[in-house]
């Protein structure tokens, strides 16, 4: 009798454990399965790939250090409005300080108004136009991985 009651408290324990171990796994696997991964930003890949997808004639004005550059300036605008955030950084807290929490919508205009003023700053020779498509294109690339949301219609 004692080893059917020894045997029936291992199977009733198993079943237990076995239960646990399936809610836990369950649960993060639904948990992980419904939060988007961690998007992590590469400066140089963003540069290559803005680079690589303009078109020719903006690729035979620009070279690599000045998109760079310009990549820089539009990612330090995003940052300033709250977009985008540094490593270690909470982009949502300065959107928080300056309009609550509505949708930050970035003004093409305004980001290459930004952008042409570092560029100037920094002695480079662009257009607007140059500008205008560095800018477009890193949001481009930024969408593609996930960094910021759709252009606003």
């Amino acid at each position: 009798m004692t080893g059917a009651v020894i045997w029936f408290f291992v199977v009733v324990g198993a079943l237990a454990v076995f239960a646990i171990a399936a809610a836990t796994v369950g649960t993060e696997a639904f948990r992980l399965g419904h939060q988007p991964p961690p998007t992590i930003f590469d400066l140089d890949e963003a540069v290559t790939y803005v680079a690589d997808h303009l078109p020719e004639e903006a690729q035979a004005r620009l070279t690599y250090p000045e998109v760079r550059i310009l990549v820089l300036a539009q990612l330090e605008h995003l940052r300033e409005k709250g977009i985008l955030g540094l490593a270690g950084e909470d982009p949502l807290l300065a959107r928080r300080a300056g309009n609550g929490e509505r949708p930050v919508v970035v003004a093409d205009d305004d980001a290459v108004a930004v952008v042409l003023g570092e560029a100037e700053a920094e002695g480079l020779d662009v257009t607007d136009h140059d500008v205008f498509l560095v800018v477009s294109t890193l949001h481009e690339h930024l969408a593609e991985i996930g960094a910021i949301g759709p252009p606003a219609t």
